[in-house]
């Protein structure tokens, strides 16, 4: 692996620093059936962070009604 430029390093910094404080979701293992089913709603949604909102989305609606 290559050593990163003085640009990368300042522009990294500056990432970090903008997502510093922001909310995040931490790493979680899935099983095979889980990591099956977020590709594939990834795919229908965009990506599977859209797939995870879309249904958490979902989720509020009907809990409202019940």
């Amino acid at each position: 692996m290559m050593a990163l430029t003085e640009a990368q390093k300042r522009a990294e910094e500056k990432r970090k620093q903008k997502r510093l404080g922001r909310p995040r979701l931490p790493g979680i293992y899935l099983t095979d059936s889980e990591h099956a089913l977020l590709t594939e709603m990834g795919e229908k949604y965009g990506s599977k962070k859209a797939a995870i909102f879309e249904g958490l989305h979902l989720l509020k609606d009907v809990s409202k009604d019940g």
